[in-house]
């Protein structure tokens, strides 16, 4: 179970850091305010940093990178360059001469400390209108559009097969305090730990793993 738990997490992560392809020119999308993972490097490694929108420009080195706080909304430019001195020495992942960072102008936290179930989560059970709820917080920050449609939730688990619906169709961004409901259906089959996964507008994951067994 444990082995399988684990798995989940890592094939997320991975999924997560490599999103950019033919139809998403992005290597990521995030939200203002935020730092991303590139992973560990050496002081050979140099990166420099450009925000088109103010043509701002920042020189890291090695994983200072991890540390960057993406501010403001817009386009990064990110270029990598490895002075390393003998072939072989890397032991990291490659990474283009140049990609791009989109940073977007909507932020959602999710309190994970109220999230409320509707009814107990049972093993050997059915279910049609299991609803979460878990209270959010909105940022915004140089943000024209009031409306966007509700992020999902998705459910995984051993034995598990249950998906997840928002309640609501939209949600408003001007309002910074939500309670975002998902309608779950489906069925747990035998004892197991669930893992929750909830999207943001950008496709960015906040999990909420469950910490009891479900019996």
């Amino acid at each position: 179970m444990l082995f399988f738990f684990c798995l989940l997490i890592s094939f997320k992560i991975t999924a997560q850091n490599n999103i950019s392809n033919e139809t998403n020119p992005y290597y990521k999308i995030i939200s203002f305010g935020q730092k991303n993972d590139f992973g560990s490097f050496t002081s050979t490694v140099v990166w420099n940093i450009r925000n088109s929108k103010n043509n701002s420009n920042v020189t890291l080195y090695g994983s200072e990178i991890n540390n960057y706080v993406f501010e403001e909304p817009g386009e990064y430019e990110i270029n990598f360059q490895d002075n390393k001195k003998h072939v072989g020495e890397c032991n990291h992942d490659d990474f283009p001469a140049r990609f791009h960072i989109k940073v977007e102008p909507v932020k959602i936290i999710f309190d994970f400390s109220k999230i409320r179930f509707s009814s107990k989560l049972q093993a050997n059970t059915d279910y049609t209108d299991l609803e979460i709820s878990v209270p959010v917080t909105i940022d915004t920050k140089n943000n024209s559009i009031s409306k966007a449609l509700s992020p999902v939730m998705s459910v995984s688990g051993v034995g598990a097969s249950l998906k997840a619906k928002p309640v609501e169709r939209e949600i408003v961004l001007t309002n910074r305090n939500h309670v975002f409901k998902y309608r779950v259906s489906g069925r747990i089959d035998k004892q197991t730990y669930l893992m929750f996964d909830f999207y943001d507008l950008y496709g960015q994951v906040q999990t909420y793993n469950h910490p009891q067994l479900i019996k």
